[in-house]
């Protein structure tokens, strides 16, 4: 059998609770941490990469092995939790060309083939499985395509390659063109995408300390933008991670501006005093409508990476691909 590792799942109920003692430490499996800055993420991300080798070599010892099937979900999911879809290559194309394996490993092997393939620097060939993908995709399971479309959205932009990345969307709309709630989400994602590369709308707002607050005061800087809000599962979720690239690259110049769509602006302050939020929150109604309509944000969590020139670099970036776009934008100066 193959080992594996179990993290446990936090209940976004608690999570702001968990917030207050806890900073959990974002997975770097995509690059070596820095001499001196290792930490037990990077010790558990090692160890997965050097079991995943292992069971790519299990299965092709064994390729008629009774427990096949476990061997395959075990990698796939291995793989989508820590970032090692390239390490996982190997075994998504084994698990394709296997005429006995589940439908679900085929399912999760396509996934893990074209993210493989992305973060292998094979953007094309991972559009083109993922257009191979959707040719068998049913009208009402839109959920795997549409999480599989952000994912490569994601590996385009940090690529450079935005006109690909709007490909994606709209191949996937196209797909779908009859469910109202994928062209909806294509269209709003395709909107935020036109605004990369120009200059970020100034935005005039008074934080939650009633200081004033803009896009210019952060020039020379590079400036993430977080639409959120305290309901927001999604947004919540990204917190522990962003919360450590924050400890982590504030000093080289890296800023936060928080921009919630929470009613009352006494909850926002609650929410950031016991999640020990370090960066500057905005939530006064108008100000966050005006701020909305600027960045064309029309669903959250939207995020929006400013650079040190005062450009949008990427939309909707999250984990371990902000980081990496974080780090790219600071390296310019």
């Amino acid at each position: 059998m193959i080992p594996q590792f179990r993290c446990p799942q936090l209940s976004i109920v608690l999570l702001a609770t968990v917030l207050s003692f806890l900073t959990l430490a974002p997975g770097r499996s995509d690059d070596a941490p820095p001499a001196g800055k290792k930490t037990f993420q990077d010790v558990i991300v090692a160890r997965q990469k050097d079991l995943l080798r292992d069971a790519v070599q299990y299965v092709e010892q064994h390729p008629d092995a009774a427990d096949l099937d476990e061997a395959f979900a075990w990698s796939f999911e291995t793989a989508r939790r820590f970032g090692l879809e390239a390490d996982a290559l190997p075994m998504s194309e084994r698990c394709l060309k296997s005429r006995t394996t589940s439908a679900a490993n085929k399912s999760a092997a396509k996934q893990v083939l074209c993210v493989g393939l992305a973060k292998s620097g094979k953007l094309k060939d991972a559009v083109t499985a993922f257009q191979d993908s959707l040719q068998f995709a049913r009208f009402g399971a839109v959920g795997e395509p549409l999480d599989l479309a952000v994912e490569l959205v994601a590996q385009a932009g940090l690529a450079g390659e935005h006109g690909t990345a709007k490909e994606i969307y709209r191949t996937l709309s196209n797909r779908f063109g009859l469910n109202p709630q994928v062209g909806e989400f294509c269209e709003n994602r395709l909107r935020k995408l036109d605004l990369v590369g120009v200059e970020a709308p100034e935005l005039r707002l008074t934080d939650l300390k009633g200081d004033p607050a803009s896009i210019a005061d952060a020039k020379g800087k590079v400036l993430l933008i977080d639409f959120w809000a305290t309901n927001c599962p999604p947004c919540l979720a990204e917190f522990p991670k962003l919360k450590q690239l924050y400890a982590d690259k504030h000093e080289e110049g890296f800023e936060v501006l928080g921009i919630s769509l929470d009613d009352s602006p006494d909850t926002v302050d609650a929410f950031q005093a016991q999640a020990k939020l370090p960066w500057r929150m905005v939530c006064e109604a108008e100000q966050v409508r005006q701020a909305r309509e600027k960045y064309k944000v029309r669903t959250i969590p939207s995020l929006f990476l400013v650079g040190r020139d005062g450009r949008i670099a990427q939309v909707d970036m999250k984990g371990n691909d902000l980081r990496r776009a974080v780090e790219r934008c600071l390296a310019e100066k």
